[in-house]
């Protein structure tokens, strides 16, 4: 589908030297970015779900004295199970540790 926007200069000049150097298409390289721009989005939904169910779980912890924390319900916590589940069915995503997501 065709359609149009405005670019900052700068970016639009950048754009265009990694199309060139890379022998692609600007249209190919400005759909991936987006791409992996909205899969991103995607996966920090999933990434609230892993945390909202890792948040619910921590706040039954109690810290002790020496710093370490316990679950003081211990093993019959069936509420931690049910987290513990969620967490493992949210789906991974594997990411660049030396890539900003800003």
């Amino acid at each position: 589908m065709k359609t149009t926007f405005d670019l900052p200069d700068p970016l639009l000049r950048k754009a265009k030297a990694l199309a060139a150097q890379q022998r692609r298409p600007l249209r190919d390289l400005v759909a991936e970015a987006i791409g992996e721009k909205l899969k991103a989005a995607v996966a920090g939904g999933a990434l609230e779900g892993r945390r909202a169910a890792w948040e619910r779980w921590k706040a039954r912890l109690e810290q002790l004295p020496d710093g370490s924390w316990v679950n003081p319900l211990g093993i019959e916590d069936e509420s931690f199970f049910r987290s513990l589940e969620e967490v493992r069915r949210e789906s991974w995503v594997s990411r660049d540790p030396f890539v900003s997501e800003i």
